[in-house]
């Protein structure tokens, strides 16, 4: 198979007999003896020979003779047709294949006429232009058709014709002036008087005007009357120049009515908040003033005390209201819960209780106190009791949370679960209010209101529960006081 890089020619024939019928035989294409192709690295020689195939037909792919890169450049191919029926079995004659013509039939490059020589060549590409020839001469100047619109045959133009002044009005009157040598208009072609100006503001002579004669400022005067340019104190007000009025907001302040006043009274519409609640040393002087609440506390609890009193933010009752023989023992397993109200929100660090007594030893780790929400959420715990209810013949003792809980004002339980001691003798006793009937009189409540002091109804607890419903709360005689500081 030849290199890609070497192009063909495809040359095809058709031998048919007189009457029609298939020529046999053989079409042979030979080159020079040897070609050399050096940039292939190629030798190529020896015939190539194709044979007539049933319809007298043949087709074969040859090398361009003219391609680049041949030794020789130029050779043509020998065919030699070899065809049975014939004298001396065909002719022999010379083609030349082009690449410009990739396809070819012998037909159309043989010679027809055995007399002429046997050789065809077939034409090539057209060749690169040739240079361009010297510039030809310069051909006869052409005629003038018309001069400023005059087309006869003589034309006179006159000064008109080209825009301009006859050469006779030049320093004569109505026309134009001249100049002199000296570059000036002489005095002859001036109107009567010379030209000259006769008087400046009713002075002749050598004239110096001032301000007064021409009815103007000096420049002191000017300076004392009128701002400089770039001399004003203000260039503009808040943005705004020209005739400026400002308003209220253009200078980022309160219309007049709508502000606060510092000093004397003022009534105000709408609802106000404040980030910072308002404050006074003074007490309200009519039903409807508002006061501070240091007054109230003072008036509401005249004479009481209150749990803030005694360093509390909340506790199930006033501890003095006790009973005053009979403490409260916890049954093992149970979850007591004693209500708490907060009226304003507070931080809860500690759950309180009083222990009148308590032999020591006997709580066991399964002790625990913490706090809970009205919707029965544990918020808090403390740690097993056994580390801080000690031995003790009456004291208040103090369970700190592990986290202080912010809470809101509301209602609270505390829990209270005990594990460990008999209850009739030898676990801690709990301070306690009385506890006349079922559940004690002090829970009395409206149905569905705020279980005061109760428990859950689940026993054989060892823990506090993370939550629990508060329909399984269940009224109960503990009265135990607890408190939340």
């Amino acid at each position: 198979m030849l290199p890609e890089n070497i192009p063909t020619v495809t040359v095809t024939a058709r031998y048919l007999t007189p009457d029609g019928r298939p020529m046999s035989g053989t079409v042979e294409f030979r080159p020079p003896a040897l070609l050399t192709h050096a940039e292939e690295d190629l030798f190529l020689g020896g015939p190539t020979r194709a044979t007539l195939d049933a319809e007298g037909r043949i087709s074969v792919v040859l090398p361009a003779s003219d391609a680049p890169g041949w030794n020789p450049a130029a050779w043509t191919y020998t065919v030699t047709e070899k065809l049975a029926g014939l004298p001396r079995g065909g002719r022999v004659y010379q083609i030349a294949l082009a690449a410009a013509v990739p396809a070819v039939d012998l037909a159309d490059i043989a010679p027809a006429d055995p007399g002429t020589p046997q050789y065809v060549a077939v034409p090539g590409p057209p060749g690169p232009a040739g240079e361009l020839g010297p510039e030809g001469p310069a051909g006869p100047a052409g005629a003038v058709h018309s001069v400023n619109g005059h087309a006869e045959a003589d034309i006179v133009l006159g000064a008109a014709d080209v825009s301009a002044l006859a050469a006779a009005s030049a320093g004569a009157p109505g026309g134009v002036a001249t100049l002199g040598t000296d570059g000036l208009v002489p005095a002859a072609q001036l109107p009567a008087g010379g030209g000259a100006v006769a008087s400046v503001n009713g002075q002749t002579g050598e004239v110096l005007l001032t301000a007064t004669d021409l009815g103007a400022l000096t420049q002191a005067a000017g300076d004392a009357r009128y701002l400089a340019l770039g001399g004003a104190p203000v260039a503009s007000v808040n943005g705004l120049t020209g005739a400026v009025t400002l308003a209220a907001s253009d200078v980022a302040a309160v219309p007049a009515g709508e502000g606060v006043l510092l000093a004397g009274p003022q009534e105000i519409a709408g609802a106000k908040s404040f980030v910072t609640p308002p404050s006074t040393k003074a007490a309200p002087a009519t039903a409807d003033q508002l006061t501070r609440r240091g007054y109230v506390d003072a008036v509401s609890s005249a004479g009481t005390w209150t749990p803030s009193s005694m360093g509390f933010s909340g506790w199930a009752f006033d501890p003095a209201v006790s009973s005053a023989s009979t403490p409260q023992y916890c049954i093992n397993g149970w979850v007591y819960l004693i209500g708490v109200p907060l009226h304003a929100p507070t931080t809860v660090k500690n759950v309180v209780f009083y222990i009148p007594g308590y032999v020591g030893g006997t709580l066991s780790v399964s002790s625990y106190a913490g706090l809970y929400t009205d919707t029965g959420t544990r918020v808090g715990l403390t740690a097993n009791l056994t580390t801080l209810i000690k031995q003790t013949e009456g004291t208040t003792v103090v369970c700190p949370l592990a986290a202080s809980y912010n809470a809101a004002a509301g209602n609270y339980w505390i829990g209270l679960v005990v594990n460990g001691p008999n209850p009739s003798n030898s676990g801690p006793a709990f301070l306690r209010a009385a506890s006349v009937g079922e559940a004690p009189g002090g829970s009395a409540r409206m149905p569905g209101k705020f279980i005061r002091h109760g428990r859950l109804s689940t026993t054989g607890q060892t823990s506090l529960p993370n939550s629990f419903p508060t329909d399984k709360v269940v009224a109960d005689s503990n009265s135990i006081w607890a408190a939340l500081s």
